[in-house]
């Protein structure tokens, strides 16, 4: 069967001043049932999965549009701005008879999963172990083992989810005899995702936290020793490279939580740059309109929480976990020129 999609959308769209500025405001739901996935079975039935039709996604969100005509002069300078925000809340509500989780993507102990009754995407793998007894005043603090070092919890726990909680765009253009200039800022607000890239240059000491400043000097971690039944304030010094070590080998992707990082971004999306020829530069020629530009996409990331990585970056463009990178390459910059000609 098809997958069925059932939506909703309410809109309202208003203009003042003469049109100069205006706002587009839209909420909307929907809903995707019967959609194909992969059933895991039982290996020795001799097949790995089936497909079936089955779930119910649910999308809820506002989109909002506002733009406006700061100076519209014929003969002089036009700058126009505009700016979107979006919002969208992507849930699980059913998957398939006695289904609650359904992976997306990920691998060993880190997974992107759809759970129903939770947001898509939900980002489960280890963390460090840590005093959980409310009562002590060492409560939260990492667990190290006799020589200093941080220990793992084996239990697979919820960490985080990969979905946005807004995204944002503002762009300017600006207007000046034949002359045209715009950029485009946009951001991300929210969402977790895991870098496995982080983890492999960890645990081979090329990562810039290995070496804050430049430095391997001895180091003390924050934590503590058990010590009978109680525990006591660490005060034994360990070398970087012991230390990452621990964090970053523990069943291949080390210590989940050490490498689960804030997916939020800031970044210079786009410029460009046109020229319009004056018409009486081609009166006599067949051509009516001629116009030349230069853009750059991907100019420049301002703000990233993932220690020189592009939040962007993907594992894999065959499926939607976009919570889990490794080793993915980097996000490109594309120039493009055109020529644009009316005859």
């Amino acid at each position: 069967q098809s997958e069925l999609i059932k939506s909703t959308e309410l809109g309202l769209e208003m203009r003042f001043l003469n049109n100069r500025i205006g706002f587009d405001l839209a909420w909307y739901k929907s809903n995707a049932t019967k959609q194909l996935i992969d059933l895991p079975m039982d290996p020795q039935s001799g097949y790995e999965s089936k497909k079936i039709n089955a779930g119910n996604v649910q999308n809820t969100g506002i989109e909002l549009m506002v733009d406006g005509k700061v100076l519209a002069k014929e003969n002089g300078l036009n700058w126009n701005l505009s700016i979107n925000y979006s919002a969208n809340n992507n849930t699980i509500k059913e998957l398939s008879e006695g289904i609650t989780k359904y992976t997306l993507g990920g691998f060993d102990d880190v997974a992107v999963l759809a759970v129903v009754g939770q947001k898509y995407g939900e980002i489960y793998g280890t963390k460090f172990n840590r005093v959980t007894d409310q009562s002590s005043p060492y409560y939260g603090k990492i667990i190290l083992d006799g020589n200093g070092l941080p220990t793992r919890n084996p239990d697979i726990v919820r960490l985080g989810n990969q979905q946005a909680k807004g995204l944002l765009g503002f762009t300017n253009s600006f207007e000046y005899k034949g002359f045209g200039l715009s950029f485009l800022f946009d951001a991300r607000f929210g969402g977790q995702i895991f870098s496995a890239t982080q983890v492999a240059m960890q645990r081979f000491g090329t990562a810039g936290i290995t070496a804050p400043n430049g430095e391997r000097e001895k180091f003390i971690a924050d934590g503590v020793i058990a010590s009978g039944n109680t525990y006591v304030q660490n005060t034994i010094e360990v070398t970087p490279q012991a230390y990452w070590v621990a964090v970053s080998t523990a069943n291949n992707l080390g210590v989940t939580e050490a490498n689960l990082y804030d997916a939020s971004s800031f970044r210079l999306r786009n410029v460009q740059l046109s020229y319009e020829l004056p018409t009486k530069f081609l009166s006599k020629t067949p051509i009516q309109k001629a116009k030349i530009a230069v853009s750059c996409n991907n100019v420049w990331l301002i703000k990233s929480h993932v220690r020189g990585i592009d939040p962007e970056s993907v594992y894999a463009t065959n499926t939607n976990a976009t919570g889990f990178e490794n080793a993915g390459l980097p996000t490109t910059r594309a120039f493009m020129f055109t020529l644009n000609l009316g005859f």
